[in-house]
């Protein structure tokens, strides 16, 4: 991974930037002479991702001197780095398949989304020797503060239910192959189950301190209830990746438009699918809110989204959908951080019950939940 960005950007000049560029702009005369790189990120988690950059400069465009900024990420085979069972093969359903994105951008798909959401315009993608590929895409930078309020979180929230709802009443679902599908099946699949996992372990008693009374444990334990109560529930296209740093906001006309960036993970996931990561992060960013308020506020955006586009269905199919996928989709990702911390060190015994008096987790507040919905969905 170290060696793969540097021998891309090297192979980068104005031949290749000038087009970009002008594409970008909407100006075919503009010359490039000179510009500066800096790495915006990537290089760390999902290996898929080696890096993004931004290139910006000032072009020429006859006498007018003109600013210009482009985004390039950089993708690679995860088996690049020695990673197996991450998307590095040819199965194109794979949740973590390393070309989704360049296969997305150009098929059309996100050129009509439902009012108030948008995504960065794409300038061209290519894949290049080695397993690698780029993307070239709108450089995108907050209108506002970085500081979302509660209020905005909820507005991105009512724009990802409209995105839900207008592939269930407006659109078809789209049939490409390169969608992940099944995303939650696969992890369970492939990390570790709750039979085996040491709950019993000091550091995993600070997360789950009372582990016989740990819904999120029972719902691993009973994994297949859960998964095939998702699978009856409706269908559509998911962004797959809606932690909040996925999100700018765009002032268009005096409407607030929110831009939705990084769609590796795009996929046809059940109804409230694409809430559960969104509302973890809305609420770990806003500390200053009590988490149910959070949670509650960001539920009733998106019921809000999917009403503005038609949706009439029962919202507790939406809110079983939200809560399940919440639970698995963040506490599947905790365990398998945990997991690789215990691997420096071997399980130790304690005393049964653990700490008291600690408050439950995001992922036990979603599993409670969940499986309180499942028994009235059933």
């Amino acid at each position: 991974m170290e060696n793969t960005a540097p021998s891309v950007l090297a192979a980068i000049d104005a031949a290749v930037l000038a087009p970009v560029v002008r594409q970008s702009l909407g100006r075919r005369s503009i010359e490039i002479d000179d510009w500066r790189v800096s790495q915006l990120g990537g290089g760390a988690g999902n290996p898929v991702s080696v890096g993004l950059y931004r290139f910006e400069g000032i072009g020429q465009d006859h006498a007018e001197r003109v600013p210009w900024s482009v985004i390039l990420k950089v993708i690679q085979s995860p088996a690049n780095v020695g990673w197996e069972n991450m998307g590095e093969g040819d199965d194109p359903t794979h949740w973590n398949y390393w070309k989704r994105e360049v296969r997305l951008y150009p098929s059309g798909l996100l050129d009509d989304l439902p009012e108030g959401l948008t995504v960065p315009r794409c300038f061209g993608t290519a894949e290049l020797p080695g397993n690698t590929a780029w993307l070239w895409l709108e450089d995108i930078r907050d209108a506002g503060s970085n500081d979302w309020t509660l209020e905005r979180y909820a507005l991105t929230a009512r724009h990802l239910g409209r995105l839900n709802a207008h592939f269930l009443t407006a659109r078809p679902l789209p049939a490409f192959d390169w969608l992940d599908r099944r995303r939650m099946q696969q992890w369970v699949d492939s990390m570790p189950n709750g039979k085996d996992f040491p709950w019993d372990h000091p550091r995993v008693l600070e997360r789950y301190p009372q582990p016989e009374a740990n819904p999120f444990r029972q719902m691993l334990l009973d994994s297949g209830r859960t998964l095939a109560a998702l699978d009856r529930l409706p269908h559509t296209l998911s962004h797959g990746d809606t932690y909040p740093t996925n999100f700018k906001s765009r002032q268009d006309g005096g409407r607030e438009l929110t831009v939705a960036l990084d769609w590796a993970l795009a996929g046809i996931e059940p109804l409230g699918d694409d809430l559960g990561q969104f509302v973890f992060g809305a609420q770990n960013n806003l500390a200053d809110q009590p988490p149910e308020v959070v949670c509650e506020t960001l539920f009733e955006g998106y019921i809000a989204g999917l009403r503005d586009c038609g949706w009439r269905g029962d919202a507790t199919l939406a809110r079983f959908g939200f809560a399940a996928s919440a639970a698995l989709r963040v506490g599947l990702f905790q365990v398998i951080l945990l997991s690789e911390e215990l691997k420096q060190a071997a399980p130790q015994a304690i005393e049964p019950g653990g700490r008291q008096n600690v408050p439950d987790c995001f992922e036990v507040v979603m599993a409670r939940e969940a499986c309180a919905l499942l028994e009235k969905i059933e």
